[in-house]
This record gives C-alpha cells, structure tokens and sequence, in this order.
C-alpha cells in the first residue's frame, strides 16, 4: 500500500479533503513509514502523493538553513531511489502530486511550484525551534511593518539580520509573511502548528500581544522590484523580480502607476507580456490577479524594459516603473540576497552587511576577487563588507555597505516614439525624487544634486541653481549628509521622430532638432535601412514574414557617451502577430491559452476596427477601435472569453472569430477555447491520446456518474504517445483534462472504459440534476458532487460547464441562490471567490446571480444558517454584499434586505444620451432577441426601439427578483430562453451603469 493511503484510512477519510498537508500531524513513526516507501519504490509504483508529502514533511522535519534545493531534498531520502530516478524526476512526480491533491500552486510574476510544495508542510519547525530567539525577534519585527508582501521588510537589515545568516532566503521569509498575516488577521491558520512544539508556544503567544499594541501603518507605496544575480553550480543568471502586493488601496496603487486610480481594472504589461491586472474590488480595493507564467531573466539588453499598463483600451506609459537596469560595461554593486543570490543596488552604497562589486575586468581592486563568466562577458567579482574601492586609470570609485542608504529616481520624460532606453531620458532640466529606506520621500532640503557633463573634468553644479542645460549625457551626483549616490541620465532636448509612408513592411523616418547629435538606426537580418541627411527609409525583408517589434538605434555628441534606444515600430497595416513576430495567416489555429505575446497591427488613421463573435452564434458583436499602431491581443481576452461561452465550451466547432477590418479589407482569424483534443478510438481499452499531436501533456482522469466521495484527480498513465487509465481503477466513466502550461491545454473529454452507458441526451441528465439540487440538502451527495467539481474546475482552469451538476446551477432561481451561498462557505478565499470565480461561472453558465428572486435569496439565507443557529450569519450575507458591490448593485442589496432603495427615475433624456453615447456603429450591431416583459414601468420604450435590448433586459431582471414574470421567466427553458439569458448579460456588458439603474428604477415602480 502507498503511504498516502494509508494515511486518509488512519484519518478515517476515504480521500485527501484539502487540508494542508501539514495538518496530518505525521508522527515520527509515519515519517520513517514515508521515507521508507520512498527509498525503496521505482518511477512505476511510487504514488505521487507520498512525494509531495515528503517535500512538505522535509521542510517541517528536515529543513535546517541555507537555500533549500531540490537536490538537497532527493538526497535525504537515499536507498535505491537514487539509482532509479534524479532529483528532476523527483520534483516533477511532487508537482504531480500536488495537482492530484488539488494544492493550490502560489502565484506571483511566475507560478512558484517548488515553493508551494515545501509551505505545504506549514513552518520548519526544527530549524524555528533551534533558533527560537531569532524568530521571536523577527517575526515581531515583521509584524511591526504590517507587511503585504515580503519586500515590505526584506530590504531592511535591521529586521532581516535577526535572523540566522542560514535563515535569510526568500522560501523562509514566504513563510513568515503568512505567520504574521495569518495572526494579523486573527484567522488562527497556524495555531496548532505553533502550539504542537511547547518551544514555539511563547512565540504565537507574544505575537498575539504584539497585535493588540499595533496601530494601523499607513505606508507610502513606490514599486518595489529589483534584479537578482543568482550563482549556483557555476552558472549565473539575471532575472527581474517584480515586488507588487497582493492588494492596493486606490491611494497605494496610484503612487505605483504614478496617475490617479479610478478605473474598475488596469492590465498591467511589460514588453507587450500581460503580467497582472489590477482589479477593484467591492471595497474599493485593487486586487492584483497574476498572469505571467514565466519568470523574466535579463536577455542582456542594455534598455529598460517598457512597461504600461491598457485601461478602457487606452494604452498610459509607465516610464519610472523600473529605474535601473544591469549594465555589465560598468562596475555595479550588488548586496546579498541570500545564500546564492545577490541584489542589484542603484548607487555606491548598500544597507546590508554584505556586498560586492561586479566589475569588467579592466578596473583594478583593492581587495581579493575571483572571475566569472557571466553572459559570454569575463568579469570580476569582490565581496566586501564595510568599504571597497576599484580604479580605472585616474578614475576611482569607493563602495560602503552597512550603511544607512538611499533611492532616488530621475524622472523618466522619454517621447512616445522611444520605447525603451538605455538611461533615463528627459528633454531638459531633470527632476530628481529621493527616498528613505521605507520609501518615504526625503525633504528636499535634506539633500542637494549635481550634474556635470559625463566623464568629464568640468566642475559638478549645484541643479537647483541652473535654468537650462545643453544636450547629452550627464553624470547626476546626489549628497546627503556623508552619504554620496550617482547615476547618469540624457538630455534629448527637443528632438523629434516623424513617421511617415507608413506599411506593413516599409516606413520612412525624419529626426528633426537633432542638435549636434549623431543619429543611428541599425540593420538587422529583418531590415534594410537607407539614410540620407537625418531622413531614413526603411524597408522589411519578407522572406522571413515577420515583422520587426522595435528598431534599434542610437544617439549621441561624436566622442561622448551615447544614448542607446528602442524606437516603436513605424509599420502599420492590418495583421496579428506571434511573440517572435512573425506574421500569422488566417487559417493558423489559435487558442485561448496562447494568446500570450500576440499583438495586433493596424493603421490608425485609418480607423482599424476589431469585431469578436462567435461562430456558432454571431449575432452577438463586440466591437473595439485599435487605436495604437500596435496592442496585445491578451488586452481583449475578457472579451474573446465572453464570446466563447456564448456556445458551448464543450464544443469543438466553438471558436471566436477576430475579425479586423480598415476600410473594406478585412482579415479574419479563428480562436479555439483548447489547444488540443483527445482520440478517444481505444476507450473501451482504457487508453487515449491526443488527436494528431505528439505534444507531451500530463493528463488527468476526473470520475463522473459516480458518488462524491469518489471523484478525485487520477493521474494517467503515460506510454509513448498513449495515455493508459490506471489499471486498478474500478470506475469505468471520466472526464479527461490536462494542466493548463506554456499555452496547452486540452478540450475536456468524456470517456466510458466500460461496457454500459445509460443513454440519456445532456438536456435531460442537467434537468435531473436540477431537479436533485432542489429537493435535497447540503449534506446529500449531489451538493457534495456540486462542490468537488466546482473546486476541480477552479484548479484546473476548466470551464465551469465541463460537469453538468455545474450546469443545472444556471437553470433555477432557487438552486442558483442555494449554490452561491453552500460554494461560498467552502472557499478559503471568499475574494477569490466573489471577485474571480463568480464572474467566470456566470459568463461561462449564461446567468446572474443577481437575477435571483428575492424570496430565493431570503429562504437561501436561512436554510445555510439553520444548522450552526446563525452563528455565521454576517459572514454569509457579506458574501451577497461583496457580491453586489462587485456588480455596483449595492442598492439592489438593500432591497433584498428589505431597506428602502435609493433611485433615479429613467427618464427621455437618459436614453436619448445612452444612444448617442453608443453611437450608431454600436446599435446597428445589437441583438434583436429580447426578453418579455410585462409592463413598460413609464420608461419610453416604443419611442426607443433601436435600444429595445437595453430597455427589456434589466426590465426582465427586475420582474425576476419580483418574482413577476411567471409565463416567460428567464430562468430555465431551451435553447431561445438561453439566447435571451445571454443577450441580457450582453447588455450589462455594454451599459453597466444604465443596466443597473434600469433596474433599481423598475423595482421602485413594480
């Protein structure tokens, strides 16, 4: 028997119920029982549970300082496991094991697998308990900070150095983070892990006074990334790693983004990757929901990234969002991070104890260095502590660390047509912002700047006193106190770029005001350039299909210190681009998962419209103008999702057609929902495989027709290109899915191993369902079932609609109300819930919540609380109210509280501006099937037909939470009702704050 079973018999459970898996309490008896399965077990009969289990117990039990590695965790195993599999092999049987776990990876800039496998073990509680002192100290030092993310106190040596030397890496500092949120918030998550070692006790006991003597800190936000050189085994990388919170107030996220917050989301980009989206939430907080999936090392450019962010599909430049970059040409400092990675620092001095310097091998040191070979460059590397100094000719440079340092910033004024540069660039006199180690700007007063021209002799003058300086490249010098910072930044003065004969592959570009400037765009394979007095004609080889991103080029004063830059590509005309570049023809095949790096090209002036539908259903447009030269197509994908789920996900012939048109050209390109189906010709021999594909993919078999506590997540078997069910898998009928990674996912996929099915068309299997889930409780097995596959659904990133419990939520009025209240108070995150898993179950299901009666929502209401006696009662009407909230119904909350609601009639004049607001082009693509309703409520609907949809639809939702349309309710019904369902979410799409007030103005008059 595996280990993991017989761990859920010992815990009386019949399968893994979701707990971290530290609250299994493994006795030392258990843990010898695991490693004893492990050392002794091959790559074929190890389950992948007891892996993961490992991973989670080596770091609770094991874990004793220094960067926890991989290696270090395979080794500590030993017996004949090391003969048979490597560390890789390992790691990757304990990620599948967490996916068959359902552990919830942890996301930030990239998915931090490795690090979600070790905090499932909880604390290191051997490595805490040996230096329990240090712990103490820190972790009340932490939460002092009231820190969101690790960067809120991982900078400050004061507070780091209370730990152990071993102690300071990043996995440790993860963990105490949540030790302190997790006492912050009184939730009483690691109270049993704390009170388990009698050692640890006065710890949790002395937080828990800490937290009573705190007042609220108001901290000044400022973003907080940064550049780890990373050495292990003698290799060396630079990565950038981005320090962003998991929530912003509207104050904090406006010092970020440097402009006022007001929108309801920003999408948040560097070069043209869609990182995160900063999403309002219901209390007028901005989530920041992670994208990326993959972690950005430095490519060895010499500019800074570009970074923006799209709101209401208006692009806003963020040029001071990353300040620095890694330049291998020149000396830099670096403080250390941890054990094995060192942090870039700005300037000639660092807070922490330990530094270096990274320098070309051409300066000369004063102190003992070693060589590396970093990016194909050969340097040197000194640590120091305390003050270092290196020479190049006459030139000398001194570096303090231990020192109480500084950061500024040269406020970034780069033109448009610059995207990225190699220095911060202004047009004229400089401003210069400078801040204390917690990001609090210093007084003016307290510090004075220089500038000089670069590397040269002249004598540095003071900035404040100068009017205007020529153009070039300056050296900065920042003095305050005894404490000496500089940077360099170029003056462009007034010089401009003019695009003109603008193409898809040819262009011509004026500089103009060059000043004594030299000018220089570069050739590559991809481009041909010819220049003639600042006038530069540009022509792309086609051979390649592909389309330049950027164009290298430089200015600068002959004999001076150049500015590198990227110009924004000058090529306009209608395409849709791969990452590389590359032109994509029309009849590609796309996916929703790979939408990353693709972008679209267009002509602005020429007014380049994109229309997303449907192809099963197009009667529904959604209609956006490019107005950029260039824009992600990630940028549209809410709404290339929504339009999706106007036909069945399951569907293979579902795909959203992108159709760009300038004029009468027009161009039209096909998005499937999946990347890949499954070839289910040998089901009934257990075995699959992915149709006309060799792609490796881990697939995954959920049961379906089977009881709850039955369904779980049975990892397939895989053999050449075949994937096999686990022969000793007594379930004959499955859903078959993959993990969704590097753009590949799989169409969900029924399959029957078995001889038997019982013949019974969807329509009537999800009537059933409905049925159940409307005469049955909370503890029978349909709710159960309603619930894990929900979860699955989550985890995976499946469509809600994959199980058809799922579905049978959208067809009642009472199941619906029931469902959001009985899902809602089995999350562990009810934000998550309300503000990402809500939205995408009503887009996927074609329905509201906030259609539900109210008297549904009242019996809802009870019959959750019954059991516990309302002990949770306020907990679960928040649900409702951040749901409202989320929706701007706040209102329609306190109506079905039975409050008095506050209104504004619908009048001539509202309608009149929502039509002129909409424009013809908008109206003219509206759908023309409507809801029925009962009575017009003395809004002007005849005169208005041409907005008939947006004057019906929240009219009908209103009759529904009256509950007073009784022969054409929206709920329930075929195929025209689901039409209808989808158009009035088509209307809220379109008109949220007229939608909404239709509605309040309709319950008012009803």
């Amino acid at each position: 028997m595996d280990f993991f079973t017989y761990l859920l018999q010992k815990n009386n459970l019949i399968k893994h119920d979701g707990r971290p898996l530290w609250r299994y309490s493994l006795s030392d008896e258990d843990f010898e029982r695991l490693s004893s399965t492990l050392k002794y077990g091959s790559e074929n009969n190890i389950d992948p549970r007891d892996v993961t289990l490992y991973y989670a117990q080596w770091w609770k039990r094991n874990y004793n300082g220094g960067v926890p590695s991989k290696n270090e965790i395979f080794k500590s195993i030993g017996g004949n496991i090391r003969f048979i599999l490597n560390e890789e092999d390992l790691y990757k049987i304990a990620r599948k094991g967490a996916q068959t776990l359902g552990v919830k990876w942890i996301k930030k800039q990239n998915v931090l697998y490795f690090k979600t496998l070790l905090l499932q073990g909880g604390l290191p509680l051997k490595h805490i308990s040996k230096n329990k002192g240090n712990y103490k100290a820190f972790l009340e030092a932490v939460m002092e900070e009231q820190p969101e993310t690790i960067e809120d106190f991982i900078f400050k040596t004061d507070i780091v150095n209370l730990l152990p030397r071993s102690s300071q890496n990043d996995i440790v500092f993860e963990n105490c983070l949540e030790i302190v949120k997790s006492i912050l918030n009184n939730d009483g998550e690691y109270d049993k892990l704390l009170d388990s070692e009698e050692s640890l006790k006065e710890i949790s006991s002395s937080l828990k006074v800490k937290r009573a003597s705190l007042t609220k800190k108001v901290k000044q936000s400022k973003p907080k990334n940064y550049w780890l050189l990373s050495f292990k085994n003698n290799n060396y990388k630079i990565s950038l790693r981005l320090g962003l919170a998991r929530t912003y107030t509207k104050d904090t996220l406006s010092n970020i983004l440097g402009f006022e917050a007001l929108e309801r989301d920003y999408q948040f980009f560097m070069d043209d990757n869609l990182i995160c989206v900063f999403r309002r939430m219901a209390n007028n907080h901005y989530k920041t929901d992670w994208y990326s999936q993959e972690n950005k090392e430095w490519n060895n450019t010499i500019n800074l990234p570009h970074t923006y962010v799209i709101c209401n599909n208006e692009k806003i430049e963020l040029p001071n969002f990353i300040q620095t970059i890694p330049n291998l040409d020149e000396p830099s400092l670096w403080s250390r991070f941890n054990d094995n990675e060192w942090r870039l620092i700005k300037g000639h001095n660092s807070s922490r104890k330990e530094a270096a310097i990274l320098f070309p091998n051409k300066w000369k040191c004063n102190l003992p260095s070693s060589n590396i070979s970093l990016y194909g460059e050969k340097l040197s590397w000194m640590p120091f502590e305390g003050e270092a100094k290196i020479q190049l000719e006459k030139e000398q440079r001194i570096y303090l660390s231990g020192v109480n340092s500084f950061d500024w910033v040269i406020e970034n004024n780069k033109p448009n047509w610059m995207l990225k540069a190699n220095l911060p660039v202004v047009q004229g006199i400089p401003r210069i912002f400078v801040f204390d180690d917690d990001g609090y700007n210093i007084s003016r007063s307290l510090f004075k700047v220089y500038i000089k021209q670069h590397n040269s002799n002249d004598v540095w003058e003071e900035l404040s006193r100068l009017k205007n300086i020529s153009t070039g490249c300056y050296d900065l010098k920042i003095q305050k106190g005894d404490l000496i910072a500089q940077d360099v930044f170029f003056n462009i003065g007034s010089l401009q770029a003019r695009f003109s004969n603008q193409r898809i592959y040819s262009a011509s570009i004026e500089f103009r005001y060059l000043d004594f400037f030299e000018c220089k765009l570069y050739e590559s394979i991809l481009l041909e350039i010819k220049n003639k007095n600042c006038f530069y004609d540009l022509k792309v080889n086609t051979e390649h299909s592909k389309i330049p991103k950027t164009i290298k080029g430089s200015i600068g004063i002959l004999g001076k210190k150049k500015l590198f830059f990227d110009l924004v590509s000058p090529f306009q005309g209608m395409a849709i681009t791969d990452k590389n570049g590359q032109i994509i023809n029309e009849n590609q095949p796309l996916s929703l998962a790979n939408l990353y790096g693709m972008r679209i090209l267009s002509t602005p002036k020429n007014e380049t419209l994109l229309r997303i539908k449907n192809k099963l259903k197009p009667w529904v447009k959604i209609t956006k103008e490019i107005k950029e030269s260039t824009q992600p197509v990630i940028s549209f994908k809410d709404e290339i999702v929504r339009l999706f789920y106007l036909a069945d996900a399951m569907d293979y012939k579902n795909n959203v057609c992108l159709e760009l048109s300038e004029g009468k050209n027009k161009k039209t390109y096909e998005i499937a929902g999946f990347s890949h189906t499954l070839d289910i010709s040998k089901q009934s021999e257990s075995e699959v495989k992915l149709l006309d594909s060799s792609d490796n993919l881990e697939l995954f078999a959920i049961p379906v027709n089977c009881n709850a506590e039955e369904i779980e997540i049975i990892p397939l078997i895989q053999k050449g290109e075949s994937y096999i069910v686990p022969p000793d898998c007594i379930l004959k009928q499955f859903i078959i899915i993959s993990s969704k990674n590097d753009g590949e996912q799989l169409m969900p996929r029924f399959i029957n191993t078995g001889d038997f099915i019982l013949k019974i068309s969807n329509d009537v299997r999800i009537e059933n369902f409905q049925q159940e889930l409307l005469v049955t409780n909370f503890n029978d097995d349909i709710w159960k079932q309603v619930l894990v596959y929900f979860n699955i659904c989550v985890q995976y990133d499946l469509p809600f609609s994959t199980f058809d419990q799922l579905r049978a939520i959208s067809r009642s009025s009472k199941v619906a109300s029931r469902a959001f209240f009985f899902l809602g108070i089995n999350q562990s995150d009810s934000i998550e819930y309300i503000h990402r898993s809500i939205p995408e179950m009503e887009k996927d299901l074609g329905f509201s919540f906030h259609w539900i009666k109210k008297e549904d929502w009242e019996s809802a209401i009870h019959e959750i609380n019954e059991p516990d006696k309302f002990k949770y009662y306020e907990g679960i009407v928040e649900l409702i109210s951040l749901y409202m909230k989320d929706n701007g119904l706040h209102e329609l909350f306190k109506f079905i509280n039975g409050t008095t609601v506050n209104f504004e009639p619908i009048l001539q004049r509202n309608i009149l501006d929502l039509r002129s607001r909409l424009g013809g082009r908008v109206l003219g693509e509206l759908p023309v099937k409507i809801p029925i309703i009962n009575n017009n409520y003395n809004i002007q609907i005849k005169e208005h037909s041409q907005v008939s949809l947006l004057l019906h639809a929240p009219i009908a939702v209103a009759e529904s939470i009256n509950s007073l349309q009784k022969e054409y309710p929206i709920w329930g019904g075929g195929e025209k009702r689901e039409t209808i369902r989808r158009n009035i979410q088509y209307s809220q799409y379109l008109t949220p704050d007229f939608y909404n007030k239709t509605i309040l103005h309709t319950l008012n008059k009803s």
